[in-house]
């Protein structure tokens, strides 16, 4: 998150807490931040339960596109996907909008606020890493394409952003002209990925950020979060960001090779449970990780994380 937009919310803060825990019915002091990235998420106590809570900028997405992602999130837990359910407010809202005063007539200057149950277990460790989970976490994904291919929402404001629309792909806006290579192979990418079809058995409304970072688990099930990204893409894109974040911090060798191989088929052994998808989309596979590859660097580089991390230094050599 840039700083500027972490120095407005700082300056906002308990007044945007406070009104939060007005229209949740949280006590304030039982708010606990855990992070955040383009969102600022909290931890509270309601009830004797532990519960989510997400503040969003206006800048990052709006009302209707928030309240389309909780309304699909639910739809996938009527469903029986394990997903934390968002949960409406005092008010009977999914989504809370706070304003904030400012002299001039900012669009951007509220925060929608929702709230989510929170998902038993942990963040999966080393011991975790087996054959069970692959298969689960391919299960969970093959499930939720095989449901969303009759999802509709409730109005068609709530429809959420196609691939091609999202920001992070804006290479002219954040690479300078000298990054000749990067923005020709961007340029080519984008245009094959135009030309691919689309219909329901292959490209819907996903997850688009699957990867271990954003699921718990527990007793060896697994319950999904973090559908901030979700979006109108091709299936296999979905399969592809497990794979992309997997291989990410391994060394490129035989043995980590290997390691793929079994990490997909497990994978694919699970969604094959709950989908099929075509030896022609699994080709695709390679053309979705460079595209994931394409929007960390836009994103990196428009943090200028670049500056201030080792890790981001040696992704933009690599």
């Amino acid at each position: 998150m840039d700083q500027q937009t972490e120095r407005i919310f700082a300056d906002n803060e308990q007044k945007v807490l406070s009104e939060a825990s007005k229209r949740y019915g949280m006590a304030p002091d039982s708010l606990k931040r855990l992070g955040s990235f383009e969102s600022f998420v909290f931890e509270y106590r309601y009830q004797d339960t532990d519960q989510i809570l997400r503040v969003t900028p206006g800048s990052h997405r709006r009302p209707t596109a928030i309240k389309g992602e909780l309304e699909w999130v639910n739809y996938l837990a009527d469903n029986g996907v394990p997903v934390c359910r968002g949960l409406p407010s005092k008010n009977g809202s999914l989504v809370e909008v706070i304003e904030l005063d400012t002299i001039d007539s900012d669009p951007d200057a509220f925060y929608s606020v929702v709230s989510f149950t929170k998902a038993p277990g942990r963040r999966a460790i080393k011991e975790d890493w087996n054959e069970k989970l692959f298969t689960n976490w391919g299960q969970v994904i093959g499930r939720m394409h095989a449901l969303t291919k009759n999802y509709q929402p409730s109005d068609p404001s709530l429809v959420r952003h196609v691939w091609h629309e999202d920001g992070d792909l804006r290479a002219e806006k954040y690479l300078p002209e000298s990054h000749t290579k990067v923005l020709a192979r961007h340029a080519a990418l984008m245009d094959y990925l135009h030309k691919l079809p689309m219909d329901t058995d292959s490209f819907g409304l996903v997850h688009e950020d699957m990867h271990h970072g954003n699921f718990f688990v527990d007793n060896g099930s697994i319950t999904v979060f973090d559908f901030d990204d979700c979006q109108h893409h091709w299936f296999a894109s979905d399969l592809a960001m497990p794979l992309f974040y997997v291989m990410r911090n391994l060394t490129l060798n035989d043995q980590s090779l290997e390691f793929a191989h079994h990490f997909f088929g497990s994978l694919m052994e699970g969604y094959s449970r709950e989908n099929r998808i075509g030896k022609y989309w699994l080709e695709q596979i390679p053309h979705f990780l460079k595209l994931r590859e394409m929007i960390l660097y836009i994103i990196l580089y428009a943090e200028e994380a670049f500056e201030i991390n080792e890790w981001c230094r040696a992704f933009f050599d690599g």
